[in-house]
């Protein structure tokens, strides 16, 4: 697979409520500056000081009823839920400190071990429940042995089911209302699965799960497990747990706000609606073409692959100080906590095929605050198939570079190296001066086009970031597999850009939750 096809999966798993897989030795610029530490791993030292802890609090409560002493409802919760831990984000410590989880303990037994749910927790948009795994003798076993774990990342750890085990939520109607997701592991294996997010701490692990646009109106969940295998143990667990969603369901508020924009393109964007919920804050667009904009389309085919169109509106959210508090740029001076949680996508192929409705989650906006939308423009992968033709004799001499849109694409050298399966292969010293990511082909002068591995490439360099043109320069060594002698000759072709479009800086006013 070449570096193109990498980049437009990415796109197209984007464009149907994927996740994108960062294969791209480019992709992680976008996730670098404020990927949340999400899925890190507690040290199992913590279990004796966590335990030592509630000891004390658990005597401290003794004392305090012996002596009449009222104990709040926060307090109560705060000892009690697994969802306050520092490294869940605030919007589920806050919701779950409000008394918005509840206890269960659903569990099923096969072949001696069994799969248990303690806490649940959930709003329109996202479920989270913690589960352990016991053996015969009631002893805690590692939970995520239900899962192939890799490193994607220096601190982002993936999690993929396995054994065509299922995890997914639906309503009471049956419908699935969890978003499922289509990934492909660094073995190659395609998984596709509805849990987002996994948190390991001691004996116990977390399951996050995003939620699609049929949660708004469920008036209840259902959490749906069937496991064919755990570990090494074929057998048989499978649970349907009732959630009930009143409590979160009346505090959630809808605003209606219905504000229309067109930009110079002819896409027309519309925000719908901000829905505060005790988890996050999301608010809801739309965007469609109007019929100037689809002509204006038919003079820009690099904007195309196929019929595809690869697009996302930009913006921030401010507060009245003029401070972001939300954003969807890939913004180098951002704190991560800012960032998107979820971003859900929905599009209409039949009845409406002009019509993209997103949805995106960010964690709670303050209720007595007062706050902003703000237009900065549209993202776009644009397909532009330009291509350089270059000597190797010419490379040594000074570095060749393909430029697009203010993007540029720079090859100082070509070496040949052994890779870790001790073969031959070529190593291309890159660099790239872009919004985000510049993805290219290679073939020599017999047509020969090699395969460049970006999953075992050398984690690239980021050696500026201009914030007014949110431009990264980075450096990167790129393997270029089956190169077991220098070409004479080397084409290389620009097959995808992602470009930010910028536009005039649209503002809607949003009203708090509390109007």
């Amino acid at each position: 697979m070449s570096s193109h096809d990498d980049l437009v999966k990415q796109k197209i798993e984007s464009s149907i409520d994927h996740i994108p897989v960062p294969e791209s030795i480019f992709a992680f610029a976008k996730e670098l500056p404020f990927q949340v530490e999400k899925q890190q791993n507690p040290r199992l030292t913590r279990k004796p000081r966590w335990r030592k802890w509630l000891a004390v609090a658990a005597a401290s409560i003794f004392i305090g009823i012996s002596t009449g002493a009222y104990i709040s409802p926060t307090f109560a919760a705060y000892i009690k839920s697994f969802f306050i831990r520092p490294e869940l984000d605030e919007g589920l410590q806050t919701a779950a400190k409000e008394g918005f989880s509840q206890k269960t303990e659903a569990a099923v037994t096969d072949h001696g071990i069994t799969f248990r749910i303690k806490e649940v927790m959930a709003d329109t948009n996202r479920l989270i429940f913690t589960y352990s795994l016991e053996n015969k003798n009631g002893k805690l076993i590692d939970p995520t042995i239900l899962f192939e774990k890799e490193q994607w990342g220096p601190k982002q750890t993936m999690y993929f089911v396995k054994h065509a085990n299922e995890f997914y939520i639906t309503n009471e109607k049956g419908e699935v209302v969890s978003t499922n997701r289509t990934y492909q592991t660094n073995t190659g294996r395609m998984v596709s699965q509805s849990i987002d997010q996994v948190f390991p701490h001691d004996h116990y692990a977390d399951l996050m799960f995003s939620l699609n646009d049929k949660a708004l109106e469920a008036k209840q969940l259902f959490i749906h497990i069937d496991l064919n295998q755990i570990g090494t143990v074929n057998g048989q667990w499978k649970l349907k747990i009732p959630v009930n969603i009143d409590k979160s369901m009346l505090a959630t508020k809808t605003v209606p706000i219905g504000q229309t924009y067109v930009t110079d393109d002819g896409l027309q964007i519309t925000v719908k609606k901000l829905v505060y919920s005790p988890t996050l804050t999301s608010i809801e667009l739309e965007t469609s073409w109007t019929e100037e904009g689809k002509e204006r389309l038919k003079s820009h085919p690099e904007y195309l692959l196929g019929d595809q169109m690869f697009y996302e509106p930009l913006f921030d959210i401010v507060d009245s100080n003029g401070n972001i508090v939300a954003t969807t740029l890939p913004r180098w001076d951002i704190e991560t906590s800012k960032r998107e949680v979820f971003v859900y996508k929905k599009e209409f192929p039949s009845r409406q095929p002009n019509v993209v409705r997103w949805r995106y989650s960010f964690l709670p906006f303050s209720p007595k605050g007062t706050y902003t939308f703000v237009f900065r423009g549209i993202e776009r992968t644009e397909f532009p198939n330009q291509s350089l033709t270059f000597s190797v004799e010419e490379l040594k001499k000074q570095p060749i570079s393909l430029r697009y849109k203010g993007n540029t694409l720079t090859i100082h050298q070509l070496r040949l190296e052994t890779n870790k399966e001790n073969e031959s292969t070529g190593i291309l010293d890159v660099e790239t001066n872009s919004y985000l990511g510049m993805d290219f082909q290679l073939n020599d002068e017999k047509q020969h086009f090699y395969t460049i591995n970006t999953k075992d490439s050398w984690w690239p360099t980021i050696i500026s970031y201009d914030e007014k043109k949110m431009m990264y320069k980075i450096k990167s060594n790129v393997e270029v597999e089956g190169m077991d002698k220098i070409p004479k000759q080397l084409t290389i072709t620009l097959k995808s850009v992602i470009v930010f479009d910028p536009s005039e800086n649209w503002h809607v006013s949003l009203p708090a939750s509390n109007e």
